[in-house]
């Protein structure tokens, strides 16, 4: 690669990077300011300025703190299970031979096309058949199991040694020992990765929460924000809120990074 080559790519990325974080650093700069500064559009502020009344007046408008103790039962009770059907479902999919497995990985992937909103109204029914509307747990039962992490997870399951496999099944290894032991321990990587995709997922739904849940105190923070806004607060709140939302998606993001690119990469290998 020539000097000019290099120059433009590292301008290239700088480019893309400024487009990323500036709405990122607006929101966090509008988040602390007066009134009287955002409306003056201060993209610099007065750091003597800086002030944590938006924050609390988010916060006094709608019960965020409350709905992110929701958000959070949803992201671990979401994502941890996603992360052990998936898990499982590869394994199957992998390793022991059985007559129909490739169909079922194709029925699996398939689903990856089905729009979300089709199925919508039946999984309405049958959680509030169940007399689950309106908790926590309705909340995250449609979304148990899907079928992105499967195909993640079996990509780097079919990495595995399969002599090794079959050494383990001799030693009279059981098939959860197997998984445990010896195939998750390699697909850390792909792990993380699916996990912290579903735990994104989980913090960022919205639609779902909202039609199947009617009480504040069972909606999540995805929820709040958007009833936040609503109420027509100054801008500042509004930021303020956005930051509040926001603040775990980065931290897990910056947190994980490593193990998505380490996670991907090897997904495409």
């Amino acid at each position: 690669m020539t000097a000019g080559r290099a120059v433009l790519r590292w301008v290239a990325l700088l480019v893309l990077c400024a487009v990323v974080a500036f709405p990122t650093y607006v929101t966090l700069a509008t988040a602390f300011l007066p009134p009287r500064d955002v409306a003056a559009g201060a993209l610099l502020p007065d750091p003597s300025h800086l002030t944590l009344d938006n924050v609390t007046n988010a916060l006094d408008a709608v019960p965020l703190l409350h709905q992110y103790l929701v958000s959070a039962a949803v992201v671990v009770v979401q994502a941890g299970a996603q992360l052990v059907t998936a898990s499982l479902a590869a394994y199957a999919l992998v390793f022991p031979p059985w007559r129909g497995r490739r169909t079922a990985f194709a029925l699996i992937f398939a689903t990856l096309a089905v729009p979300g909103e089709s199925v919508v109204l039946p999984n309405v029914e049958t959680v509030s058949a169940l007399g689950l509307r309106d908790t926590v747990l309705a909340v995250a039962l449609p979304y148990l199991c899907v079928a992105y992490p499967v195909f993640l997870l079996r990509q780097a399951f079919s990495t595995f040694p399969r002599e090794v496999w079959e050494a383990t099944r001799l030693d009279g290894a059981g098939h959860l020992t197997c998984l445990a032991r010896f195939v998750v321990p390699i697909a850390a990587p792909q792990l993380v990765t699916a996990g912290l995709w579903s735990a994104l997922a989980a913090w960022n739904g919205y639609f779902w929460p909202l039609l199947i849940t009617d009480s504040t105190e069972h909606r999540t923070v995805q929820v709040g924000l958007a009833q936040l806004v609503a109420g027509e607060p100054p801008t500042g709140v509004v930021y303020a809120g956005t930051l509040v939302v926001l603040l775990p998606t980065l931290v897990l993001v910056l947190l994980g990074h490593r193990f998505l690119v380490r996670g991907l990469a090897a997904r495409m290998t």
